[in-house]
């Protein structure tokens, strides 16, 4: 029997899921972590986040694997477990993951059109469109299926931190050293509040493998995602404090786009308009896919409970 391929396009599709589930709307307070938390916390505080991660998705995958074939979700995995308690502590958990997420996802999206289309609508009215936009997305059946959306919306995120942080970089230049932070609790808890949000893979694993012809293949392909996803966190959290310090505060997207009377960046320096609006708009693109990517398994579990 010949030696099986290292990576294969299956690998492949499940890759991009997995990537366009963790690598979205978190990379877009990276550089702001850094601001908050100074690099050195703030580095730590990444490779402990990291290392939880990819320890914990990797042994969720393994965990599957060993496990009888009727575990096909999370919550039966915490049945397998730990029993009834185990199934509804996992079941109750997932559920409020899938459903709070979503609605960050909603709210940013909306924020987004609304900076982009200033008085068309309000910011509510442009998150009930954003639902019914994501709507079609949704009912695709599998997550293998949906594989050329997720690598669509794995590169609306890489091309909308691109163009953010090259924006930043370009803007920034010439200004006097970086200034540091002034550190505080609060601020480093925020750091660990926003790489909780970034990474989320574990929610999608069981429905990943689940549907995998090769089930054994899946912890190779978590471990390289999402140690790929850490380093591109790394990147781009460092790239973007090298270029303002402390200054940015939050959201990068929003510190790159131009005020409608000014013209200037809530950092001061003047953007390029154009380039600003396509960071936003890979960035709504990304939303609207990943949207579908983490309420799939809830869709799974309901669509279980009515069947």
């Amino acid at each position: 029997m010949g030696a099986k391929p290292l990576f294969t396009m299956e690998d492949a599709k499940i890759a991009f899921n997995l990537f366009c589930c963790v690598y979205g709307i978190g990379t877009l307070g990276m550089p702001s972590n850094f601001s908050r938390a100074g690099p050195v916390i703030a580095i730590i505080a990444m490779a402990f986040m990291a290392f939880a991660n990819i320890y914990a998705s990797v042994v969720i995958s393994k965990v599957m694997l060993i496990a009888p074939r009727s575990v096909k979700t999370y919550s039966d995995l915490g049945e397998w477990c730990m029993g009834t308690t185990g199934r509804w502590l996992v079941l109750i958990f997932q559920i409020a993951y899938c459903l709070s997420i979503p609605c960050a996802f909603m709210v940013l999206g909306g924020t987004l059109l609304e900076s982009l289309f200033p008085g068309a609508f309000s910011n509510s009215t442009w998150i009930i469109l954003m639902a019914i936009m994501v709507l079609p997305v949704c009912l695709i059946p599998t997550l293998k299926e949906g594989a050329g959306a997720a690598f669509a919306g794995c590169l609306g995120t890489l091309i909308a931190d691109v163009i953010g942080v090259s924006i930043l970089i370009h803007g920034m230049s010439g200004h006097p050293s970086v200034p540091s932070p002034d550190l505080s609790f609060k601020q480093v808890a925020n750091t660990f509040g926003n790489l909780s949000l970034a990474y989320g893979a574990g929610i999608v694993i069981p429905a990943l493998q689940r549907q995998h012809s090769d089930p054994t293949r899946m912890p190779r392909v978590v471990f390289v995602t999402v140690t790929f996803i850490s380093c591109l966190f790394l990147a781009l959290a460092s790239s973007g404090y090298s270029a303002v310090g402390c200054q940015i505060s939050g959201n990068l997207l929003f510190s790159i786009y131009p005020d409608a009377t000014t013209g200037l960046s809530a950092l001061g320096f003047k953007p390029n308009k154009g380039m600003a609006v396509l960071a936003y708009l890979f960035m709504q693109l990304h939303i609207t896919i990943a949207y579908a990517v983490i309420l799939h398994p809830a869709f799974y579990v309901f669509e279980r409970v009515l069947l």
